[in-house]
């Protein structure tokens, strides 16, 4: 039995267990999806991971093994802002690490038991969405965030968080969990900022600082200007 579904259905974490298009059947790429009230963050990584451990910063990366660089390459994710009309729903990308496709990303969804079934409108695919358990919390908003040559999304969904920036030209995408006096990345574009800290504070109502890694490896905190809010943030 299927049935219709909104956008408040699809709050919170989401692991994709399946993937099917002419010719292809995938179950072992890691793709998650976090959704908000309406802004998401969207993670996707190639299986058979390279080791990263010793990694410490973009600086290291020319130094790695071509498999490594290879599967840094091929990482996807996008964030933005979640759509629907009736049940066709819109992915807009506002923070991409690779280059939008041709067509917009449209698909049709509906609830079949506990599963979000995906069907694609500009190209032929389907995919199957499971929820992932969180902790309960009435947590649900996001934040939108400019800085000099940068922009940034931080979505909040219970026990969870969403982090999408770009600064320069470099794009970071991170999922992760926040305790009572920590937000520390579990997943991530960019391994070497897996068990690190993002945890965000506000100096006042528009300016938010974030933990961050510079190109060399050195601890960075970054300054932010809040320049949209949804639901009720409080950091």
């Amino acid at each position: 039995m299927t049935a219709p579904i909104t956008t408040l259905d699809c709050a919170g974490l989401w692991r994709r267990t399946l993937l099917t298009a002419p010719g292809v059947t995938d179950t072992t790429t890691d793709v998650r999806w976090l959704q908000g009230l309406s802004r998401f963050v969207d993670l996707r990584r190639p299986a058979s991971r390279p080791d990263f451990t010793g990694v410490r910063c973009a600086a290291e990366v020319q130094d790695l093994p071509t498999a490594h660089r290879d599967w840094l390459a091929a990482v996807d994710g996008f964030a933005g802002t979640l759509v629907r009309d009736g049940d066709l729903f819109h992915w807009g990308r506002d923070i991409g690490l690779q280059p939008a496709g041709p067509f917009p990303d449209e698909g049709r969804m509906r609830l079949a038991g506990a599963v979000i079934v995906e069907t694609g409108v500009h190209a032929d695919y389907v995919e199957h969405w499971e929820h992932e358990p969180a902790e309960p919390d009435s947590a649900r908003w996001a934040l939108e965030l400019s800085g000099p040559d940068a922009r940034a999304l931080l979505v909040r969904v219970g026990d969870r968080f969403g982090w999408a920036a770009r600064v320069g030209a470099g794009v970071e995408l991170s999922l992760g969990t926040v305790t009572e006096s920590h937000w520390t990345i579990t997943d991530s574009a960019i391994p070497w900022r897996e068990g690190c800290e993002l945890t965000p504070t506000a100096t006042d109502s528009a300016t938010v600082h974030t933990h961050d890694i510079g190109p060399d490896g050195r601890p960075v905190r970054r300054a932010w200007t809040v320049t949209d809010t949804e639901g009720k943030p409080q950091l």
